[in-house]
């Protein structure tokens, strides 16, 4: 049987590092671990290290060393980290123009597109049904 696999946001791997009362937090958490222990593929263009060093840079509550262990431990998880290509940058152009989102929203769903899979967000942006793959919001993902 084949592992299901997830294209994750960037707001998914950010609360991988929030504080336990963060909402969803249980469902993002969940979907680590599944992909750590190899039940589940996790799919992120290269774009997610550096959204989510960025939302923790930007976290005060973070001290700067932390933010550091934290960004090595993603790149720890073995996700499988898709390189921008004219393809996947194509694609994401034509839903950043179509639905006024940033290209940087659009490459998640454009990666979904490509990999024929779902997109978990905890991103309202995201959450839309015109992006042309299933979105599932994280806090509804089981």
């Amino acid at each position: 049987m084949a592992r299901q696999t997830l294209v994750l946001d960037a707001s998914v791997g950010v609360k991988w590092f929030s504080a336990k009362d963060e909402p969803s937090l249980s469902q993002a958490l969940a979907i680590r671990d599944r992909h750590v222990s190899g039940q589940m593929r996790v799919a992120v263009p290269d774009l997610f290290y550096y959204e989510v060093a960025n939302a923790l840079v930007h976290k005060r509550s973070i001290p700067a060393e932390e933010t550091e262990r934290a960004v090595g431990s993603l790149f720890a998880l073995g996700l499988e980290t898709v390189a921008t290509s004219a393809e996947l940058m194509a694609v994401s152009i034509k839903l950043a123009r179509r639905l006024n989102i940033t290209i940087y929203d659009a490459c998640y769903a454009a990666l979904a597109q490509q990999q024929g899979c779902s997109l978990v967000t905890a991103n309202p942006r995201h959450q839309s049904g015109a992006l042309g793959c299933e979105v599932i919001p994280l806090d509804k993902w089981r």
